[in-house]
């Protein structure tokens, strides 16, 4: 039968029977089953505790390490109740080769050291050696300026475990001033060496210090991190004149080898970096083969002197970012040693990189504010870049967004996938930095679809993208906008491509997508090289602005450009252009549109193959904007000479139908010649179309005593004189800034109900017109059906109303808070009509907490509405006009939702349900954090 043993003395040493128990005396009779000195006998798994007068004090050591730990062993009754063990810099604090939890304890100055003749374990762990055989549990209390000569600051981890077995764990933990040394100086909190399990619920780490992974480092198992803070750790290793390779850093955490994992989730990197001259990873490096998983966490504010301000990846490694919020983040931009990449993830050789959701904003380096990939593939799906910068100076440098690399060879270059993603605002600000949004070297392949790359600038050129000799291919993308705001800008040194830049000899296919609103020197929407080969393929051109080739500028002799169904309309300038002494060259499929630019519609140095595939002169056309599908056109009306106007048409699989995905050929409203295909990438058709109009709140603030929800009023009007019927609507999420810790997007559902009165407010009563549906995976986009995609009808001639809601998903969440395990509770309330779930948060277990989050999760509820029936409802919130451009740069804990498309009902693809007036976004939803009331959460237990 297990014992327990009462520590009631402070001092540290062994003595008679004197009536006085010190710990070293307990851990002795624990682990012989004796009793020795004052201390009752042990007994199988026994537990010390301190008695009065000795709990909250300090244990200074005066004769060295504790003994070893040998037999199953609790130290500390609770949390609260454990001791501080000090080893005044003069030992190690204790080593355990059993099975030891230690609970509120706190051990501090543990040292150390030797010489590269002494053992491995001699010179690690410098509070703890987790010997052969131990399994170590650590519940609360801390672990403060412990120090070793090779490694683990605190802890070494050397047992020997089996893969897939736990050997450390570490529950509300802080660590804080430890160090592992130089030689080699790894884990200046833990390390592990083998294949042991490590597992890390809550804690934070601070000011802790490494050559490798200044809090952790990780081997060849599975470290698991939950709900931790890693705050200013740093990683000291790569020091160029010491000849030491780039193979180092990781301020807080690094994962060595193949085989082991790092497993981290809804976790806090703030201030790390990686400060060696050629270091990396200022939160987190992964070395070659190893893996990382990060889930639901923030960057902050970390920083590395060569390369990966927050992660840095290295060959045969890998990556799965899901819901990662990272800002201000820098890897530094006066480095030297080529440093200076990768703004958030640098990526060295051939590395696996997957990124889902999340928002990567106001990060900067030389090359690739946010993103660098190399030889690997990188795979961005539904992800927020905004307002990056990259420095680089020269013209091969940039990247504001995302740099995509080629190796010294051009060979075994990595691809770039980005999707369903949003490219904002980022810049390439050196002296001729070039791809304000995105640059692609020489060699480098980037495949875009679904994404808006908008509002970025460059020096030199590529204000959106900057293609060095490489390959892109983009479908339905958004390269600018439908207003000046939303163009990209290539600047003016020389300022080459306000869209796009290709320079050198790359290769460009852009099909089904817009490029609008850009501006250059040359080239406002387009720029391709002689060499460089460019197919415009069922897309739109317009609105773009330059002094020489305001929609596609040709430079040189041989240069070209194929349009197969391309508009190339509505530019400020010339349509399509070349150098005064050069030719450049149009490849004409199917019918092509380029007309109605200002001052020429093909430039007097262009040579067009075949003159009657290209419709010239004024053309009648309606306003250049979204009207059906996911990207903008140039609509045709009625009577248009563009209509009917190419007989072969519809037979190549890729004119069969329209930038909007609508049938092509068609016969609409009094087209004479059925069989012709429209001029450009319009096709006139008899959709329907139903006008969206807006009428909501510029910003909502919802809190915990806050009535209000976050509404977007909307009018579906269908002035058509038959009914339409909607069978949905899709649209995505814009994040600029981080969310409150734990709220996870992914964990949202959309429902809607009718609006029965058309009050735009959600009532008890009204029924749902279909089921639950969740955002997509990456927590960004959506699709939401209307009566399980059978549809709503809209008369003729009227409209309709309805409200989208958002709630969180069926079951309760799980979130860590600091040291606090919490549930999220969907609660009802219903103020002013309005349905308001609010996720409350409830204590579990008297566990402590230090900072309590008030989260909103109807803050995307949406309210498609007639009209409202006043300027400002009783809350005193004005109820406006929505507002349909981007609008300022959204702050932390800020999001907005969008509706980009309305949906047909039924299964054939082509049919189309027209929003106009789409884009409609809704107000800017401010979520509330709150402190406890009480200010001192730490002795908050309440159930």
């Amino acid at each position: 039968m297990a014992a327990t043993i009462t520590v009631n003395a402070a001092t540290d040493a062994m003595s008679a029977d004197d009536g006085m128990c010190t710990l070293r005396e307990a851990i002795t009779a624990a682990n012989s089953d004796t009793a020795t000195g004052g201390c009752t006998a042990g007994a199988a798994a026994d537990m010390i505790v301190f008695g009065e007068g000795v709990a909250g004090s300090t244990i200074t050591l005066t004769a060295g390490e504790l003994p070893a730990i040998t037999d199953e062993l609790t130290i500390g009754m609770d949390e609260m109740s454990g001791a501080t063990v000090d080893a005044n810099l003069q030992s190690r604090i204790l080593t355990n080769q059993a099975t030891l939890t230690l609970n509120g304890m706190t051990l501090i100055n543990g040292m150390v050291e030797g010489s590269g003749d002494d053992g491995a374990n001699s010179r690690s762990g410098g509070a703890i050696l987790n010997d052969a055989g131990g399994v170590l549990t650590v519940n609360g209390g801390a672990m403060n300026n412990n120090t070793s000569d090779r490694a683990g600051g605190a802890i070494e981890e050397v047992s020997g475990a089996a893969a897939g077995t736990t050997a450390v764990t570490l529950n509300g933990v802080d660590f804080s001033g430890n160090d592992a040394g130089m030689n080699p100086g790894n884990g200046g909190v833990l390390h592990v060496t083998g294949t042991g399990d490590v597992v890390v619920d809550g804690g934070t780490f601070d000011g802790n210090t490494a050559v490798e992974g200044g809090a952790l480092w990780n081997n060849g198992g599975t470290m698991s991190v939950t709900g931790a803070m890693f705050t200013a750790n740093t990683a000291t290793g790569g020091t160029a004149d010491a000849g030491d390779d780039t193979a180092q850093g990781g301020g807080a955490l690094f994962g060595n080898t193949a085989g082991g994992t790092l497993d981290v989730a809804d976790s806090t990197f703030d201030g790390n970096s990686a400060m060696g001259d050629v270091s990396s990873g200022g939160a987190i490096f992964v070395n070659n083969g190893a893996i990382l998983l990060l889930s639901n966490s923030t960057l902050t504010n970390n920083t590395a002197n060569r390369a990966g301000g927050a992660i840095e990846l290295r060959g045969g490694s890998s990556a799965t970012l899901e819901q990662v919020d990272a800002e201000m983040n820098t890897a530094n931009t006066t480095a030297g040693g080529g440093g200076g990449n990768g703004g958030v993830v640098h990526v060295t050789g051939d590395a696996t990189v997957d990124v889902s959701g999340g928002v990567y904003a106001r990060n900067t380096a030389i090359e690739g504010g946010a993103f660098w990939n190399n030889q690997g593939t990188m795979t961005l799906d539904g992800v927020n870049v905004v307002a990056n910068d990259a420095t680089g100076a020269d013209a091969s440098q940039g990247g504001g967004g995302i740099f995509a690399e080629t190796n010294d060879a051009g060979v075994d270059s990595g691809t770039l996938v980005v999707m369903n993603s949003r490219i904002v605002g980022n810049t390439a600000s050196g002296a001729a930095g070039s791809g304000g949004g995105i640059l692609v070297s020489a060699g480098a392949t980037a495949n875009i679809t679904d994404t808006r790359i908008s509002g970025n600038t460059a020096n030199r050129a590529g204000g959106g993208i900057e293609s060095a000799s490489g390959t892109v291919t983009m479908t339905g993308v958004t390269l600018g906008g439908t207003s000046s705001a939303d163009g990209n800008d290539a600047g003016a040194s020389p300022g080459n491509g306000g869209g796009l830049h290709v320079g050198g000899t790359g290769s460009t296919t852009i099909t089904r997508s817009t490029v609008g609103y850009n501006q250059a020197v040359e080239g406002g929407g387009l720029w391709n090289n002689t060499g460089s080969t460019m197919t415009l393929d069922t897309s739109t051109v317009s609105n773009n602005t330059a002094t020489r080739g305001a929609g596609v500028y040709l430079n040189g002799d041989a240069s070209a450009i194929t349009l197969d169904f391309a508009s190339v309309t509505n530019n400020n300038g010339t349509g399509i252009e070349s150098g005064d002494t050069t030719n450049g060259n149009v490849v004409a499929l199917g019918s092509n549109l380029v007309a109605n630019n200002t001052t020429a519609d093909i430039g007097s140095n262009v040579i067009v193959d075949d003159e009657e595939a290209v419709l010239t002169g004024e053309v009648s056309v309606d306003t250049y904007r979204l009207f059906g599908g996911p990207t903008a056109t140039q609509p045709l009306p009625a009577g248009s000479t563009a209509l009917d106007t190419n007989a072969d048409c519809g037979t190549p699989e890729d004119s069969a139908t329209d930038q909007r995905g609508a049938e092509r050929p068609s016969s609409a409203m009094g087209e004479t010649d059925a069989g012709n295909c429209d001029s450009g990438a319009y096709e006139l058709t008899d959709d329907p179309v139903v006008t969206v109009t807006s009428n909501g709140p510029a910003a909502v603030t919802v809190s915990s005593d806050d009535s209000l929800t976050a509404v977007l009023g909307i009018t579906l009007a269908n002035d058509s004189d038959a009914a339409v019927t909607v069978g949905g609507f899709s649209g995505y999420i814009e994040r600029d800034a981080s969310l409150p810790a734990g709220f996870d997007l992914r964990d949202a559902e959309l429902s809607v109900y009718a609006d029965d009165n058309g009050n735009g407010i959600y009532e008890m009563g009204e029924g749902a017109v279909g089921t639950a549906t969740p955002l997509d995976d990456n927590g960004t986009t959506f699709t939401v059906a209307l009566d399980g995609g059978a549809g709503v009808s809209i008369p003729a001639n009227d409209s309709m109303s309805y409200v989208l809601v958002a709630s969180q998903s069926a079951g309760d969440v799980e979130m860590m808070t600091g040291n606090e395990s919490t549930l999220l509770t969907p609660k009802a309330l219903y103020a002013g009509g309005a349905a308001l779930l609010l996720l409350s948060l409830v204590s579990v277990g008297g566990l402590r907490r230090r900072t309590q989050l008030l989260l909103i999760v109807a803050a995307l509820a949406l309210t498609l509405t007639a009209c409202s029936d006043s300027d400002s409802d009783d809350d005193g919130v004005n109820i406006g006009g929505g507002d349909n451009d981007a609008g300022d740069m959204m702050a932390f804990g800020e999001l907005r939702v969008v509706l980009q498309t309305l949906n047909a009902s039924g299964d054939v693809d082509t049919d189309l349900v027209i929003g106009d007036g789409l884009p409609v976004r809704g107000p800017v939803v401010s979520f509330a954090a709150a402190s406890d009331s009480d200010g001192d959460s730490d002795d908050d237990s309440e159930g």
